[in-house]
Order: structure tokens, then C-alpha cells, then sequence
């Protein structure tokens, strides 16, 4: 009967069950259309985020590009000034004379030489500087040929003597020029760069004298105006360890004569001097 039609159906050849059917309807997969790449159900927006990804990797690239151009100009510019830096640096080592006073630790040099460098500060900062000087001079000037102003101590040529300026300025109530004074300062802080680098001296200190001489035709008055006798700094200023020379004018051009010169027996040691 139906019961057992019902009952023994799965023993008739190609008749399933429905029970049986659904079961297993439910277990074979679904199709819910083409699965795409970066979680897009459709055609239209994989290419609508892959067009975004594109555009995002461009705009990378090209940032990427700017930034390597900006990097090459930058190693091109630092090399450029090292050369240049390398042309306008000349050094030289000699062997050290011995010494007539115990060395400085961390002060003292390492090495002795001689450091010569072109164009170390700008034509304005040698403008500033002969500004601050003349302020100063104004109050004071040597009968000879040699003016000197000494910024530390103050102490200022004035005849065959010299006065401190400083005690001139607050009587005066003035003051030395501030935007020249801090160049000067700057200025003497890098050459203690310098000299730091050069010799391998950690510490440097700045000692007096630290002056400014403004030289003229007077003819010399006192041994302070002869400035041309062949001296070794260190001896006549025992706490000299090094010394700086900078000119702020050029020569030939703002003065005549006056050179510099080493004494050296392989040589006259003459030099143009410029400015800076």
C-alpha cells in the first residue's frame, strides 16, 4: 500500500527520498556569484578599488621619486662643499718645539702645524666687526702705528699707554654694538671649531689678549707698535697654546704692505692676505 511504497521506497531503483534530497541539497555548496579579489562582489567594484590601488601606488612612486631627487641634490650640494671646503683649506704638520711650560690636558694640541683657510667668515661679518672696532677706537688711538682694542679686558691704546674702555662706555653711558659683538663672538667660537678639530684639543678656553689692532703709517712710538719683529706667541704668553689670525681687509686692495710671513728656512712664507 501507500505505507509501504512510502516505507520501502530507497529500495526502488532511481527514487530518492525527499527527506533525503533536501539533506543533501543543503550540503553541496551554493553558488553566490564570482568571487573577486579585495572583497568585491562585482566586476565593477574590483575595478573601481583596483583603479584606487593603482592611483595610491602611483602617487607613492612619484613621492618616492621627489624624495630620492631631493636626497641626490642634497649629497650633491654636501659634496660640492667639501671640494670646495678642500680648496680653501691648506694644512700642514711640523714638529713641536719643546715646550716652556707644562701641557694643558684637553687643551694643549696633539700635533703642531699651521692651518690656513680662505673666506672662513663672510665680507659682512669682516664689515661688522671694523664697525665694532672703530666704535671703540673712536675713544681712544695709539700715538704710533698700532691701535689696539682688547675686547676681554678693555684695555684700549690710547697714546703711548692704554685705557680700559669699558670704564670709558659706562661712564659715557654707552654700550659696544650688540649685533656686531654677538658676530664676534660667533666668530671666535668657530674658530675654536677650527682649531679644536685641527689639533685635537677638546677644550679649548679663550684667553687675553684677544684683540682687534687697526694698523696706519704713524711711525712707531713704543716697542707695542713694532708688530713686524719675528716673536713665537706661546713664549712672550705663556698661556698661549694657539693663535688665530684674521684679516679683515684685503691687501692691495685696502692696504699696502704688512705682510705675513713664517720663518722657515725652505721658504719666505709671503702670502697674499684677504679679507676673511
Amino acid at each position: 500500500d501507500g505505507g509501504m511504497v512510502k516505507k520501502y521506497a530507497h529500495n526502488v531503483p532511481g527514487k530518492i527520498p525527499q527527506s533525503w534530497r533536501d539533506d543533501d541539497d543543503d550540503k553541496k555548496p551554493k553558488k553566490k556569484g564570482t568571487k573577486y579579489m579585495l572583497g568585491a562582489k562585482t566586476p565593477r567594484e574590483f575595478g573601481r578599488r583596483l583603479g584606487c590601488c593603482m592611483a595610491v601606488l602611483v602617487i607613492f612612486l612619484q613621492l618616492f621619486r621627489v624624495y630620492l631627487k631631493h636626497r641626490i641634490e642634497i649629497k650633491r650640494a654636501e659634496q660640492e662643499a667639501w671640494i670646495a671646503n678642500a680648496q680653501r683649506f691648506h694644512s700642514e704638520n711640523h714638529t713641536c718645539h719643546t715646550r716652556t711650560h707644562p701641557p694643558v690636558q684637553a687643551c694643549s694640541p696633539l700635533k703642531c702645524g699651521r692651518v690656513v683657510i680662505e673666506d672662513f667668515i663672510t665680507k659682512d661679518e669682516c664689515s661688522q666687526i671694523i664697525s665694532l672696532a672703530e666704535f671703540g677706537m673712536v675713544n681712544g688711538g695709539s700715538s704710533g702705528g698700532a691701535t689696539i682694542m682688547d675686547l676681554p679686558s678693555g684695555a684700549l691704546s690710547y697714546g703711548n699707554q692704554f685705557i680700559n674702555l669699558h670704564q670709558i662706555l659706562k661712564k659715557k653711558h654707552e654700550h659696544l654694538p650688540e649685533d656686531a659683538t654677538l658676530i664676534l663672538k660667533s666668530v671666535m667660537s668657530r674658530v675654536r671649531h677650527e682649531v679644536s678639530d685641527f689639533f685635537g684639543a677638546k677644550q679649548i678656553m679663550g684667553t687675553s689678549p684677544r684683540f682687534i689692532s687697526r694698523m696706519d703709517q704713524k711711525p712707531a712710538q713704543t716697542t707695542h707698535d713694532e708688530y713686524w719683529h719675528e716673536h713665537v706667541d706661546s713664549n712672550q704668553y705663556p698661556g698661549f697654546e694657539y693663535t688665530a689670525l684674521l684679516y679683515l681687509n684685503d691687501q692691495g686692495e685696502d692696504y699696502t704692505g704688512g705682510k705675513f710671513s713664517f720663518i722657515d728656512p725652505y721658504r719666505d712664507g709671503n702670502g697674499n692676505l684677504q679679507i676673511g
